[in-house]
Formats: structure tokens, C-alpha cells, sequence
């Protein structure tokens, strides 16, 4: 199940949010659940390893900084592919009191929609599996890397992408999500060793948590070469780099970590 719920906020103060304000976001989110039914809160809160969310806040106005004046809007997005926890979100009330940090905003509006073009509907990963399967084999993907990603590492955060660390990363989201058939990670990681990065421009970008606390990780955007693949290999990888864009990539991805825009060539 692929859906996003985009919450419309007016803000009943004027506050100054952080350049990446994920944590607020995620607990905005848990707070939410909770506030539809507290043991469902309470279960998604507990749930070991991948959230099966992500969140991104989108202001109504340009602006240089993350000044929210009395009165704007804003805007809260969840990206969720668990079906569960999507009947859950179909009962938001309104009017609704949310607190993001230290803003105060008022649901004005609660809209729900398919990523993709597909149909709302319980099964749409399908949808898009079946959409990978029948169109043309794919040569190129381009990942671009709008907020800040990292990987867990062997001695620390990583901070540049591989093939690998990339798509086995989607494969622990897709595999935390309600679909029946899990993806194997090692073959995935397999067939990486024969995806090729052809271009790449980026730099890394620290977000923090506070004074003391933050990650480092790095924004961009990545080619990668699929011409070692075979077809079949070519939809695995398709199907995955979509998915990719829906659920983010790396660590903190319920946190606004991660997030990408995927490009995919058929030449």
C-alpha cells in the first residue's frame, strides 16, 4: 500500500522552525496516530527498526529561512506504504490542534492520495510492479538527493553512495512495509557489484539536532550505469528506484532524512 496524506496547517503563532526539522515532524506524526487511537500510537511508536513513513514539510510562501509567521500555511506530508498504519490515517479529524515543534498550526484541509499515478487503493504496489514488468527496460537511473542521507557504516555513518548501499537500503524499507513477498537483500546486493556510477556532483551537509548533536551526511545527484544487467535485473532495479522515492533512502528517512527525486532512462 502507497499512499500520502498532505495535512494543510495554519499557523496560530509565529515561530522559527530548523532547517531540517524532521524530529518535530516525527514525533508530530506519533503524536497524531496517537491522538486517532493511543494503542496504535503506541504499537508504531515501539515497532523495532524502519518506521514504514517518511515526512516532509513544505512552507506556502517562499521564504530565506524557516521563519513561519501567525497565519501561514504549511504544509505536512506522510508518505506511508503500510496499509495499517494507512486505515489509521484515513480517520484524521478536523478540525485538528498539531504541534510541530514550536509551532502551534490548525488542519484547514486533509487530502490522501497514490504516488505515480496509481489507484488509491490497497494494492497499488502491485500496480507499480506490474507497470516496471511490462515497460521498457531501463539503462540509466539518476538518484538526486534533496535532504541529507547517510548509511550505517562498519566504524560510523557513511557518507558517499554505492549501488549497494543505496538499494539495499530500499530493500529493508520495502521489506518493512505489508507486502507479502519480502525482496532478497543478497541477491540484491549482488547484482549491485555490476551497476556502474557514471557521474556524480554533491557535497556533504550536517543537520542537527542541537548544540551538541547532529549527522553529517551529503546531498547530490548520482548515475548509475545498468548496462551489466540483464532485463529482468533491469525491472528489479526499476521497480526498486521508484519505490526509492516514495519511501527515501539511508537512515532517519522517518525523520525527513534521505528523501530523493529518481529519474529513470530507457536510452
Amino acid at each position: 500500500m502507497l499512499g500520502t496524506v498532505t495535512l494543510a496547517l495554519k499557523a496560530k503563532n509565529s515561530c522559527k522552525l530548523p532547517e531540517f526539522p524532521g524530529r518535530f515532524l516525527h514525533a508530530a506524526v506519533f503524536s497524531l496516530i496517537g491522538s486517532i487511537d493511543e494503542a496504535a500510537g503506541t504499537y508504531w511508536h515501539d515497532v523495532s527498526g524502519i518506521k514504514p513513513f517518511t515526512v516532509s514539510l513544505q512552507y506556502g510562501r517562499k521564504r530565506s529561512d524557516a521563519t513561519i509567521q501567525k497565519g501561514d500555511m504549511v504544509y505536512l506530508r506522510i508518505h506511508v506504504w503500510h496499509r495499517e498504519l494507512w486505515y489509521i490515517l484515513e480517520e484524521i479529524p478536523q478540525p485538528l490542534s498539531l504541534q510541530i515543534g514550536p509551532l502551534e498550526a490548525m488542519a484547514v484541509d486533509v487530502q490522501y492520495d497514490a504516488p505515480f499515478d496509481l489507484p488509491l487503493s490497497v494494492e497499488n504496489t502491485l500496480t507499480l510492479v506490474e507497470r516496471c514488468l511490462t515497460g521498457k527496460p531501463i539503462q540509466r537511473v539518476e538518484i538526486d538527493f534533496v535532504t541529507p542521507t547517510s548509511f550505517n557504516g562498519t566504524h560510523g555513518d557513511t557518507t558517499f553512495p554505492t549501488a549497494e548501499l543505496i538499494f539495499a537500503s530500499i530493500v529493508d524499507k520495502w521489506n518493512a512495509g505489508d507486502e507479502d513477498q519480502t525482496l532478497d537483500k543478497a541477491r540484491i546486493k549482488e547484482l549491485c557489484e555490476r551497476i556502474v556510477l557514471t557521474d556524480w556532483i554533491g557535497h556533504t551537509k550536517r543537520v542537527y539536532f542541537g548544540r551538541d548533536r547532529g549527522l553529517t551526511g551529503f546531498v547530490g545527484g548520482f548515475t548509475f550505469n545498468l548496462s551489466k544487467l540483464n532485463d529482468e535485473e533491469r525491472q528489479l532495479i526499476m521497480i526498486l528506484a521508484t519505490f526509492g522515492q516514495h519511501c527515501g533512502v539511508g537512515r532517519l528517512s522517518s525523520q525527513g532524512l534521505g528523501q530523493v527525486r529518481v529519474t529513470l532512462h530507457t536510452k
